[in-house]
């Protein structure tokens, strides 16, 4: 059988990036900062969030651009070491 072929991902390229951490821990300003630091200003509306919030935990859904396939292992890198997270898709 035949391996799945990767899809060809054109850059800039906008993706979601979801973070998901403790409710009482976790601060979408600070997400917010590090995008911001590592991928500079993005698209008008994409520093608004979404979030949702099940028991102990909260999700919170920002859209960012990517400039080149380089940039979201570093930022990925830096958002895992903020307070409160637990994952990230």
């Amino acid at each position: 059988m035949e391996e799945a072929r990767r899809p060809e991902i054109t850059y800039p390229t906008r993706v979601p990036m979801k973070v998901i951490g403790r409710q009482e821990e976790l601060r979408p300003d600070l997400v917010m900062e590090l995008i911001l630091a590592h991928l500079g200003p993005q698209a008008e509306g994409d520093e608004r969030h979404q979030f949702n919030c099940k028991g102990a935990f909260i999700s919170y859904t920002f859209w960012i651009t990517l400039p080149n396939d380089q940039a979201e292992t570093p930022l990925r890198e830096a958002i895992q070491r903020l307070p409160g997270v637990v994952m990230q898709l």
